[in-house]
């Protein structure tokens, strides 16, 4: 996952830790559209979620599926990925559906940012980011599983797209003009993105990487519009682009709403669906002070970050995905470097308390 939102407000180099830097602090929103562009006033989707894709499964059934937070943090559900269905072309929702998963390699963290398609003999396919978390722990690579209900999917074998150096992360696939394009995220904006193509949805031939123009970040969703091969992404804001042949894009083109990591369908009836991570601080999970100040830098981490706290005297807690505390410091300074030698490369979240009890968390990759 990613540190979506506030990667929007901030520097690569450091940030603010406050509500929005934790993913159960912001919600999914829901948005309707004539033309792709100008979107009706957005509703809450799914509370305490992100990384959403949704797709047209033909009549009026869409489907979902996104990184889901519910409470009470580290229960069974939480940062799981979850479904929803819709049965009226996007009018209303089910409510949510955890997903299982069979035949994930041992060792590896559970299935996060999930990108969904639908095959020709009618199953789905999901890619993933995932990877394993023991000794032989490296970058997180794309994987991928199908399913005949889109609740319960069979792992495929081997990585769909993985890189020596670079994470994978939060991929979205499409299938246009018989070629399946790939594109993925590494986890720092600044190296840019990866881009693949497939004749099959398997086997990927990995192509150079997409740079950062510093105002748009590839983080989003394809969508084939017709005749047409469409990305949103999000960046400064969201934004759409175009090309016939997968190569050629045309210009950038804003979108009416903020937020990040757009994923955009239509419903039989041509009207323009968007589920995207909306604003932060609507979501029930409420885990900020507002009176403490902590900033975590940098982010992602390479053998050090920083860690500076207005209060000395406070904690800092650092979880696996699992809910395991794998670090703990005493602040007694308000400036404290750490080091993550012995630390996995992945995803942690953390927290700072103080003494009195005030707490802000966060979200941070090491990249060891």
């Amino acid at each position: 996952m990613k540190l979506l939102y506030t990667l929007l407000l901030c520097s690569s180099i450091s940030f603010t830790v406050v509500a929005q830097s934790s993913p159960w602090q912001s919600p999914l929103m829901i948005a309707t559209s004539t033309d792709g562009l100008n979107f009706n006033p957005p509703s809450v989707f799914q509370d305490s979620s992100g990384v959403a894709t949704v797709l047209n499964l033909g009549g009026d059934t869409l489907i979902s599926a996104f990184q889901w937070f519910p409470s009470p943090m580290n229960s069974t559900y939480w940062d799981k990925i979850a479904v929803k269905f819709s049965y009226d072309g996007g009018a209303t929702w089910t409510s949510p559906i955890s997903c299982n998963f069979t035949g994930l390699p041992g060792g590896f963290q559970r299935p996060f940012d999930p990108a969904l398609v639908e095959l020709s003999n009618g199953q789905l396919r999901m890619y993933f980011s995932t990877g394993p978390t023991g000794p032989t722990a490296g970058a997180i690579d794309t994987y991928s599983a199908t399913s005949t209900d889109g609740i319960n999917y069979t792992v495929e074998s081997n990585a769909r797209v993985n890189h020596a150096t670079y994470n994978c992360i939060d991929p979205t696939v499409a299938l246009f003009n018989s070629v399946w394009y790939y594109n993925a995220w590494t986890s720092n904006q600044t190296d840019g993105h990866h881009r693949a193509t497939s004749t099959d949805g398997l086997n990927f031939t990995v192509g150079a990487m997409n740079a950062y123009d510093g105002s748009h970040l590839w983080l989003g969703n394809y969508y084939v519009d017709g005749s047409t091969l469409r990305f949103y992404g999000c960046g400064s804001g969201m934004w759409t682009t175009s090309s016939t042949d997968g190569v050629t894009w045309s210009s950038y083109q804003n979108i009416s709403l903020m937020g990040a990591d757009p994923a955009v369908t239509k419903n039989d009836a041509g009207t323009y669906i968007m589920i995207y991570t909306g604003p932060p601080n609507l979501s029930s999970i409420a885990d900020a002070s507002q009176n403490l100040s902590v900033r975590v830098y940098p982010n992602p981490a390479n053998g050090k970050f920083t860690v500076r706290c207005t209060q000395t005297g406070s904690t800092f807690r650092m979880y696996n995905t699992q809910g395991e505390v794998v670090m703990v410091r005493n602040l007694t300074s308000t400036c404290t470097d750490i080091y993550t030698q012995g630390i996995l490369r992945g995803v942690y979240y953390y927290e700072v308390q103080t003494a009195e009890g005030e707490l802000q968390k966060g979200k941070l990759v090491i990249t060891n």
